[in-house]
């Protein structure tokens, strides 16, 4: 399934919608005080909107990325599932050898067909995502952010991100990583 743009998408959107098609993910939920001017949507930010604290994010991002970096394993397998709203991915199971993926398959029980390019990515790949999503982020109004870890490798475990403003209908994404094995 291909996700439809509709040409009367708000600037922003278009930018975070490609962002999610290529690499950097997308959707979910704002947390944390407010930081910085307040920004305006084409909308205007949704009722009870609080933006992300980004400074938070950058230093917990960091904090894993350290973590990771000195245990990172050059032979692991992780099952992800991504969102690239409004299309639902089928859950893949990404092989990583010698620090290359090296494999992509369905996760045993999932109908349909692997997506390469959103799910075939190495954990240094997908924090180097991370951070650029959070940087374009930042400087978006109304953005929405939420990641998570592993807290024994530092690998993310979840990431979203998108904009919560109060016309938006689509184009949030998420993904999640679980079934974590080093080989």
């Amino acid at each position: 399934m291909t996700p439809r743009v509709r040409h009367a998408v708000p600037r922003v959107l278009l930018t975070s919608l490609l962002m999610a098609v290529t690499g950097a993910a997308l959707a979910g939920g704002g947390h944390g005080p407010r930081t910085g001017a307040p920004t305006t949507a084409p909308f205007g930010c949704r009722a009870g909107y609080v933006r992300p604290d980004f400074r938070a994010l950058n230093a917990q991002l960091t904090r894993a990325r350290a973590l990771w970096d000195r245990q990172r394993p050059a032979n692991y397998t992780y099952d992800v599932n991504q969102i690239a709203a409004p299309v639902l991915f089928p859950g893949t199971r990404v092989t990583v050898s010698g620090g290359r993926v090296t494999r992509t398959a369905l996760v045993p029980g999932q109908t349909g067909t692997v997506n390469p390019a959103l799910a075939a990515r190495t954990m240094d790949a997908r924090f180097t995502e991370m951070a650029a999503t959070l940087k374009a982020q930042a400087k978006a109004p109304c953005p929405v952010v939420r990641q998570s870890f592993d807290p024994a490798y530092g690998y993310p475990t979840r990431f979203a991100s998108g904009l919560g403003d109060e016309g938006i209908m689509d184009g949030f994404g998420e993904w999640t990583i679980r079934t974590f094995t080093v080989n």
